[in-house]
């Protein structure tokens, strides 16, 4: 029997007031970009940056941003409430309170450098940049932050795969800078998702290929769970982005949990109204997505099978509620006839 858990569960947890960065990030000044770079370990890169970039390109960089100043805001709420020793963020499970808050301290920083970075490329490709909206973190302690850390970081790693394919197909100054820009983070984010899961006991590396992904789905998780609804100034060009919103996909209990040699059924909700002849498609590994139908629909309940040995990985399953039987190819496909999603699964 392997844990299961679907991203999306946790919105069922009380949340904290809205949190807003207030800092001046994502427009910091010159002192206070040294002083992130300090604390990141490192400076942002001096090569010299695109000046030109295809749509396609510019919107993945977009999302990027997005997902980064989110990234940013959640690890600046987690280090407050770690170094104000609010309740449910005491406890560290073995590690010292010091190597926590060091920890927390570099991954923030590294975060913002990471959205600067991307503002940085926007900014000198003619494009509109990013700012910063207000979130809300559905997580009570240090523990589910860390869990829910772990999830959407499998996710960045799943959508930049999927980035860095469309940035070496665009060519030009897209393939030539930014593609090696992106494999430094892949590994970086690598480096902490690593990490994440060993401060849940977990083996470090969940699976030997790991999930692919998707803009939209990256795009739609961070606005479903993580912003606050209208807290976006039009300033922040986030509603410019183009990225359509999906309806959402949760599981209907928490404590279903499939084995990793066995298969079973699951239980969605959706928000999506018409459900019947639709389907769930299943995204793991490097492997071509499952597709399943859906059954007992009940209103905007349903069920649909999770086959787990007809090519899963452990690590993250994306579900996806699709208008479209497939096959599908690949993420960006399944992304392309999405309705209602993501759900986020991991299988450990």
């Amino acid at each position: 029997m392997v844990k299961f858990t679907l991203l999306l569960a946790f919105v069922g947890l009380a949340a904290a007031a809205p949190f807003k960065l207030n800092n001046g990030f994502p427009n910091p000044s010159p002192s206070a970009i040294a002083q992130i770079e300090k604390e990141a370990g490192g400076t942002l890169p001096n090569t010299p940056l695109p000046t030109s970039l295809k749509a396609n390109a510019v919107q993945s960089l977009q999302v990027i941003a997005v997902n980064e100043i989110f990234e940013a805001a959640y690890f600046s709420s987690l280090l407050h409430n770690v170094t104000h020793n609010v309740d449910g963020y005491t406890d560290f499970d073995g590690l010292s309170r010091d190597y926590v808050i060091k920890s927390l301290t570099q991954i923030r920083a590294q975060e913002e450098m990471h959205a600067l970075g991307a503002n940085a490329i926007l900014k000198s490709a003619g494009a509109k940049t990013i700012g910063s909206c207000n979130y809300m973190f559905p997580v009570t302690d240090f523990k589910s932050a860390i869990t829910l850390a772990a999830t959407f970081t499998d996710l960045v790693l799943g959508t930049l795969q999927n980035v860095n394919q469309g940035f070496a197909l665009d060519g030009g100054q897209a393939a030539e800078g930014l593609v090696p820009l992106l494999d430094s983070i892949i590994g970086q984010e690598g480096e902490q998702d690593g990490a994440y899961r060993l401060i849940q006991r977990k083996v470090p590396s969940a699976a030997p290929f790991l999930t692919a992904a998707a803009g939209q789905f990256a795009f739609n998780a961070v606005d479903q769970l993580f912003i606050v609804p209208n807290s976006c100034p039009s300033s922040s060009n986030v509603s410019a982005i183009g990225i359509p919103a999906f309806k959402t996909l949760t599981l209907a209990t928490s404590s279903e949990k499939p084995c990793s040699t066995k298969d079973t059924t699951l239980t969605f909700k959706t928000s999506e109204s018409s459900v019947n002849g639709k389907h769930i498609a299943y995204i793991s590994g490097q492997n071509k997505p499952v597709v399943v139908p859906v059954e007992s629909v009940n209103g905007m309940e349903f069920k649909a099978s999770f086959p787990f040995t007809k090519g899963f990985s452990k690590g993250l399953t994306v579900a996806a509620l699709v208008n479209s039987a497939g096959p599908f190819m690949n993420a960006a496909e399944v992304a392309n006839s999405t309705v209602a999603g993501p759900g986020l699964i991991e299988v450990d």
